[in-house]
This record gives C-alpha cells, sequence and structure tokens, in this order.
C-alpha cells in the first residue's frame, strides 16, 4: 500500500480550536466524500497528546527538536499507479481540487510537510506479521 503523511501547520491567524474544529468537522468530512472517487481507503488524523506537554516529559533525553506541527494526517491507497490514475479524472481533478482549496482555509501549506511511503509493520502485540 502506499501511505502519506502530511506534518501540519495551522494558518498563523487561527486559534487551535478554530484549526481542530474545521480539519475534524468539514475537512474530515470532504475526505470522507471524496474517498472512493480518489481511492483512498484509510484516512487517520493525528493530535498532539493531551494538551501537549507529555512530549517533553516523554522525551528520555533524547535531544530531539520539539515537533512543532498542529497534526499530522495518514492517508493510504492500494498503491502509487491507483493513486496518481484517479486524480487524472474529470470527477477526480474537481475532488483534489475541492479538497485543496478546504486546506488552503486552515492549513498553512508552506510550513506543512507531505511524505509519500509505505509501512514495513514489524510486529503487533498479538500478531505476527
Amino acid at each position: 500500500m502506499l501511505k502519506m503523511i502530511t506534518c501540519i501547520k495551522k494558518l498563523p491567524e487561527l486559534s487551535l480550536a478554530d484549526f481542530y474544529s474545521h480539519w475534524d468537522s468539514r475537512h474530515a468530512a470532504l475526505i470522507r466524500k471524496h474517498a472512493e472517487v480518489l481511492g483512498i481507503r484509510h484516512y487517520v488524523q493525528n493530535a498532539p497528546y493531551g494538551d501537549g506537554s507529555a512530549q517533553k516529559a516523554l522525551e528520555f533525553g533524547r535531544s530531539a527538536p520539539s515537533f512543532g506541527f498542529d497534526g499530522c494526517a495518514e492517508l493510504w491507497w492500494d498503491d502509487l499507479e491507483s493513486h496518481l490514475s484517479a486524480r487524472k479524472t474529470c470527477v477526480g481533478k474537481k475532488a483534489l481540487q475541492e479538497i485543496i482549496e478546504d486546506e488552503k482555509r486552515f492549513v498553512d501549506l508552506e510550513s506543512s510537510l507531505l511524505w509519500y511511503c509505505s509501512e514495513r509493520p514489524i510486529f503487533q502485540t498479538g500478531t505476527a506479521f
């Protein structure tokens, strides 16, 4: 499977509450609405745990910089070919444009990151891969 991970920064003029409200409701609904057309098999939104203060407490001396993003989204497709071909159809182009236009309402696109990858599962408790 193909996975896209996006590390998201909110628009600076938005409060965190407004950002999460838009992401959780309007944007999630758009992804759900267009999932079949775009071949999206799975969608997950990741937000900081609690108020974010746990991050520093749990670093265990790693000296890693702060994550610095307001959220992380994960989307899965069957493969690269199905992902690309869905975006080339008229209805796929229209769906993708609607999603991108919505992102411009709450995401600082220039400060956010996007990464395509594939998972390499190692273990899951109680399950062998």
